[in-house]
């Protein structure tokens, strides 16, 4: 089992940052800028954190002064860290530069703090050390000196308004060796009367049963460092309630409803808006910028034909009919879903197809075997290579977009 590392601060000291972070202030402040704010120091500085065993490192910090008397203020707060102790390059202003001069010493935590604490995934602090140090496989260091600071700003819009850093502390990590690819694209998941079993399961292990991924698209560009891009869905609505939640499942910061049907906002951890519904029942192209964290819910003048099923097949079940799951309970469907295990150091090829013969059957890349993760594959087009791994596999009969997601 995987270790949890709290902070070792003195309790009291803590619930007193929290309080602060959290007391509701009647006056409207001015905005000042502050000159400092104390990162804590946590009881694990007198150790070597195994970043491969353990789950995650808390993080606690003072309130940074944005107020003459600190009141409560919605400030934003990112993690940074260092393997050199040094914080003048980013490694997404290095990668943003296009003459290749500037050389990256720290990276920037992906996922942000509204509050005076967060849980650093040691998974994450590894590959932060690995971005900026660059190690290869037989090189990285049994162990490592970590330096962790914390950014503080006021968001406004994209702008960070009075940014100020606290201290930087040193921990001491044992590192791992990972291979640094592009960011995956950010996921969201489709849940509901209709979805599946209709059981509204909001966890990771109902993926393909209760709630569904939206589609990747094969022809944008995401964001290389955050995954963050344009995610899809085109089927037929039935009227039922629905939501959509993200990757953690967290209620607090998913996609519900207005109150009108056809729209749908982020409720970024305030009031929920209630369920989702289409209104009349129909074809819908629901589209989630997870960049910005919007959705648009536009109908669609289509009449697709209908299939009663939808079969996938390759080598793992010897090119025999398999059904995948229809994600509608009730009422025309056009998304199918299947998971998919392969074993470690393989490749196995499929096809989606009409059930009984290969006169309608489709296929996607140049040639059989290519692994892809994501496509519009065509009538007829070569068998498509899925890596070692357990995917959740989805297709549209509609379009023929097909996307290989990580389950």
């Amino acid at each position: 089992m995987k270790n949890k590392l709290l902070l070792g601060a003195v309790l009291v000291g803590a619930a007193g940052i929290f309080t602060a972070c959290s007391d509701d202030n009647d006056s409207n402040p001015t905005l000042i800028q502050p000159t400092e704010f104390t990162l804590n120091t946590p009881a694990y500085v007198n150790e070597t954190v195994d970043l491969k065993s353990t789950e995650s490192l808390r993080l606690t910090w003072s309130q940074p002064e944005y107020t003459a008397n600190n009141a409560p203020i919605n400030a934003t707060y990112e993690i940074q860290v260092s393997p050199a102790n040094s914080f003048t390059v980013s490694v997404d202003e290095a990668d943003a530069d296009e003459a290749n001069t500037l050389v990256a010493d720290y990276a920037v935590i992906d996922k942000t703090s509204t509050t005076c604490f967060a849980d650093l995934a040691a998974d994450e602090l590894n590959k932060a050390l690995i971005e900026v140090a660059k190690w290869k496989e037989d090189a990285v260091p049994a162990e490592q000196k970590a330096y962790i600071r914390i950014s503080a700003y006021v968001l406004e819009g994209t702008a960070k308004l009075n940014a100020v850093t606290s201290n930087a502390i040193e921990i001491s990590v044992a590192p791992y060796y990972i291979e640094l690819s592009d960011a995956a694209p950010i996921m969201w998941y489709l849940l509901g009367d209709n979805f599946g079993d209709g059981g509204w399961g909001n966890s990771s292990d109902k993926v393909g049963i209760s709630n569904f991924p939206l589609f990747v698209q094969s022809d944008y560009s995401y964001d290389k460092v955050t995954g963050a891009g344009e995610i899809t869905y085109l089927n037929y609505f039935t009227t039922g309630n629905w939501k959509i939640q993200p990757a953690d499942f967290n209620w607090d910061y998913g996609f519900c409803g207005t109150g009108t049907p056809n729209e749908a906002v982020y409720r970024d951890g305030g009031a929920d808006g209630g369920n989702i519904t289409c209104n009349p029942a129909g074809y819908y192209l629901v589209t989630i910028n997870t960049g910005d964290n919007t959705c648009t819910i536009e109908p669609q003048d289509i009449t697709p034909t209908v299939y009663s099923q939808i079969c996938i097949t390759g080598d793992f079940c010897d090119w025999a009919d398999t059904n995948m799951t229809p994600v509608n309970k009730e009422g025309e469907n056009h998304v199918w879903c299947y998971t998919l295990t392969v074993e470690e150091d393989a490749v196995k090829q499929i096809k989606f197809k009409t059930p009984g013969g290969w006169d309608t059957n489709w296929g996607y890349g140049s040639t059989d075997g290519e692994v892809s993760t994501c496509g519009k594959a065509a009538a007829g087009g070569p068998n498509i290579g899925v890596a070692a791994g357990t995917w959740i596999i989805m297709f549209n009969d509609i379009t023929g977009e097909f996307s290989i997601i990580a389950n």
